[in-house]
């Protein structure tokens, strides 16, 4: 019975090494698989805080079972309502498992979305600092950690997009005055030439300081100012310096004014304007530079020419990480639902340019600042190349029926015809019109669209007569207003062409509804005359407070001097709207018999 023991031993360590080597074998294909499901480490942690190295192995196998429980009750201290706990909780988790990608998206999301919106709208400084939290979570933690999930470049352009550019939050021009405010200094004369320089510029202190100029201006400041004796400050010191020099000692503002106009200060701060896009926002200039190329602004006689996109708007910020996504952590052959959400940011933050790309900077003689947010057109060409480019990209992953892509391409040239004839580029609403024609022809169903085999002209008066559809005295009142209000402010910056073209439109919807709707139909009430309804605009932009006094007061120096006729009817309606109030009172005063 001896040998028949040993005999099953044998077999069994047969078997056991037979299962050992399949294992073995299984390994390329489980590691894959682990690798596309983002369960591996995208790279060994280097240079980790001594806190997180600890926390990453010192639980073992229990890690994953306390994350599961922390995680579970942060997100019900979310709903509940208790966000700060909860973020407390995430932070912990990120410790704990620094590759889980998730926890950094819940973390940047509670703090930019619901404590920002905790705190009141009277707080915008302070909603601001959470919003900020937020995106440099994502961007100098949580990213770093998992560069290869292109769920987080998503949420980190998601919040430039939504949160700081879009007009949801009351504080959203706060948001914008102060991104605005910090990138400006960075950028020079914003110009293709400028970012060149900044793309070239060296990428560390040590290589610049072997030009000899550069090394005589550093050594200076080290010896005016003691907050220049540290290599690694230098450099947002030195920004500073130039621009609140009350900030440092008169002798480091003399060092900047003895090297006024000479090359090595120029080279300086060149690379300090770099070094701070590297280091503080983790944007590479030679990554722009490709960006402003690609997807720059086209100027109006040349598509071919483009001019640098505007990096102080919020937009500019989303497409640049969802870019960054898109390169490092895209599958090109894989359809993923987070790579087209992806793709769709990198379009609608052109769109986004397109429709509020101009951002305008005022500031009173009291110094305080706002912004005012307007259309840049020349995005167009920007904005219809990249769709092109998403459906082309998406026929081929989704067998040639993209969802939710065409149609939004169709509807974007749709609009840009009308917005281009309305603002007054009518050969560029032309050229669309063509290319819309062309284009989409027939409906999803493969049906003839009846609507674009009409003349430009007819199609430009059947949209605007489907644009008016069902329009009531109220909301034409409202449309012609606004209109008129947005050329006022047009004319208070000196855009008289874009002014021209708001108040033709403001007139042309009170022509259709006096034709279509008004006075001649029984039972409607037609408009009151125009000159009133301008000054009403005129009235609520001057009393907008959004807009400073000396901003309406230029625009009143302005209509007084070069529009005289603008003026005298204004003053008239003026005149007859104090009489009107003045009856009114006299009534209320009469005593009751």
């Amino acid at each position: 019975m001896h040998w028949k023991e040993n005999a099953i031993i044998l077999f069994c360590l047969a078997l056991a090494g037979g299962l050992l080597i399949g294992a073995c074998l299984l390994q390329p294909s489980i590691q894959k698989a682990r690798a596309d499901l983002g369960l591996v480490l995208n790279e060994p942690m280097v240079n980790a805080p001594p806190s997180l190295a600890f926390a990453t192995v010192a639980m073992g196998a229990f890690r994953g079972l306390v994350v599961d429980i922390l995680w579970m009750r942060a997100d019900r201290l979310k709903q509940e309502g208790k966000f700060f706990d909860a973020r407390q909780l995430a932070e912990w988790i990120t410790f704990l498992q620094p590759r889980f990608a998730k926890v950094w998206d819940f973390q940047a999301w509670n703090m930019a979305y619901n404590i920002s919106v905790a705190i009141p709208n009277t707080q915008c400084p302070e909603r601001w600092r959470w919003v900020r939290n937020g995106y440099e979570l994502l961007r100098d933690r949580g990213i770093p950690l998992n560069p290869k999930d292109i769920s987080l470049y998503r949420s980190l352009a998601w919040i430039f997009w939504h949160k700081i550019g879009d007009n949801l939050d009351d504080c959203h021009r706060y948001y914008k005055m102060q991104l605005l405010l910090e990138m400006r200094p960075l950028l020079g004369d914003k110009s293709n030439q400028e970012f060149d320089r900044l793309a070239a510029a060296p990428k560390d202190l040590s290589e610049i300081l072997l030009d000899p100029e550069v090394a005589e201006i550093v050594e200076a400041l080290r010896k005016a100012d003691p907050k220049f004796t540290e290599n690694a400050s230098l450099e947002a010191n030195f920004l500073s310096l130039r621009q609140q020099p009350s900030l440092f000692s008169r002798a480091a503002f003399d060092v900047i004014d003895a090297f006024r106009g000479k090359p090595g200060l120029d080279k300086l701060d060149v690379f300090v304007r770099a070094w701070i896009l590297r280091n503080t926002w983790k944007m590479e200039p030679e990554r722009m530079v490709r960006i402003n190329h690609q997807y720059g602004p086209t100027a109006w006689n040349d598509p071919n020419q483009r001019a640098p996109l505007n990096w102080e708007h919020p937009a500019s910020h989303s497409m640049y990480w969802a870019i960054v996504g898109l390169e490092k952590a895209s599958r090109p052959e894989q359809y993923r639902i987070d790579e087209k959400n992806t793709d769709r940011i990198v379009f609608h933050s052109l769109q986004q340019l397109y429709r509020s790309g101009n951002i305008i900077l005022y500031t009173t003689p009291e110094k305080q600042s706002t912004v005012f947010i307007r259309p840049d057109p020349r995005m167009f060409v920007a904005c219809d190349q990249s769709w092109r480019t998403i459906i082309e990209k998406y026929e081929t992953l989704e067998s040639g029926n993209p969802k939710a892509v065409r149609t939004g391409h169709k509807n974007f040239l749709e609009n840009a015809v009308m917005s281009m004839y309305q603002a007054g580029h009518e050969r560029r609403a032309r050229e669309i019109y063509e290319k819309l024609r062309r284009l989409y022809p027939r409906d999803d169903g493969g049906m003839i669209r009846p609507e674009y085999l009409k003349p430009f002209a007819e199609f430009i008066q059947w949209r605007f007569q489907r644009e008016m559809e069902g329009l009531g005295f109220d909301d034409a009142t409202e449309a012609i207003v606004f209109r008129l209000q947005d050329a006022f402010f047009y004319y208070a910056i000196q855009e008289d062409d874009e002014a021209s073209g708001r108040e033709k439109l403001a007139q042309q919807v009170y022509d259709y509804y006096q034709r279509e709707i008004g006075e001649d139909v029984p039972g409607r009430i037609g408009l009151p005359p125009m000159d009133l309804l301008r000054y009403s605009a005129f009235r609520d932009f001057m009393q907008d407070p959004q807009y400073p006094d000396s901003f309406k007061m230029s625009l009143i120096g302005r209509i007084q001097i070069e529009r005289p006729d603008l003026f005298e009817k204004l003053q008239k309606q003026e005149e007859w709207f104090l009489k009107q109030i003045r009856q009114y009172q006299q009534q209320m005063q009469k005593p009751v018999p």
